[in-house]
């Protein structure tokens, strides 16, 4: 029954929207008519589109969109010395997290069938937001890499990064070989790396983030949407 049998769809926010690898992922799964939570996990910037996106995949796959989260956690351009949401989720975020499964529990229990709910609405535009500043980097990587680099005196091989990496873009008999059309500037690889050996030495773009970085301290804290 609906009451037993519901999917949860999670995607992390990339530039405002849903990381484009992540959609074909969706949209290979039928619903059948199932209900679906959608989770949108950000960085404390905004999540824009990804949310409203998640919904519409969600409708297109068959599935029965009731409820829906944005929450927070650690920026991925976060390291030491430039936090970003460092620490994020924190127990506020968790607990939050946890009164909102506690919600979809109540929802569900006081629904006797599916037609009983409303309906749900998310934030966010269509169309979507256009990711202008992934477009950009895409271009530059026409003349140049563009991708972290590694100190290879800090390096020791170990292979961490690549299997922290969610695209595969690094080369596991030489990873300071990153392809430069698979990586996706996650910094996944970056963050992992116990020697701190990955890191992005690109002046402009060290430049941005550090505006970034200022640009989201005050903190936003998770929101919760459901059919009503």
């Amino acid at each position: 029954s609906f009451k037993t049998d519901a999917v949860l769809f999670a995607a992390p926010v990339y530039y405002g929207r849903l990381p484009e690898s992540i959609v074909p992922v969706f949209k290979r799964l039928k619903g059948n008519g199932k209900p679906v939570i959608l989770l949108a996990v950000y960085g404390n910037r905004e999540y824009d589109d990804a949310l409203i996106e998640l919904y519409d995949i969600s409708l297109e796959q068959g599935f029965f969109p009731f409820a829906a989260g944005a929450f927070i956690a650690e920026h991925s351009y976060s390291v030491p010395g430039r936090p970003m949401a460092d620490g994020r989720p924190d127990a506020a975020d968790l607990e939050k997290a946890m009164d909102f499964g506690k919600q979809i529990r109540d929802h569900f229990s006081k629904a006797a069938t599916i037609e009983d709910f409303g309906v749900l609405n998310v934030p966010g535009n269509r169309p979507y937001k256009v990711p202008e500043n992934l477009y950009m980097m895409k271009k530059v990587r026409e003349t140049i890499a563009f991708t972290p680099e590694t100190d290879t005196e800090r390096c020791t091989q170990c292979e961490i990064c690549v299997e922290a990496c969610p695209e595969a873009a690094i080369d596991s008999c030489d990873v300071t070989d990153i392809d430069r059309w698979k990586c996706i500037l996650c910094f996944a690889c970056v963050k992992s790396c116990p020697e701190q050996a990955k890191n992005m030495t690109d002046e402009n773009f060290n430049g941005a983030v550090g505006q970034l970085a200022q640009a989201i301290q005050e903190r936003k804290e998770p929101e919760v949407f459901f059919r009503n």
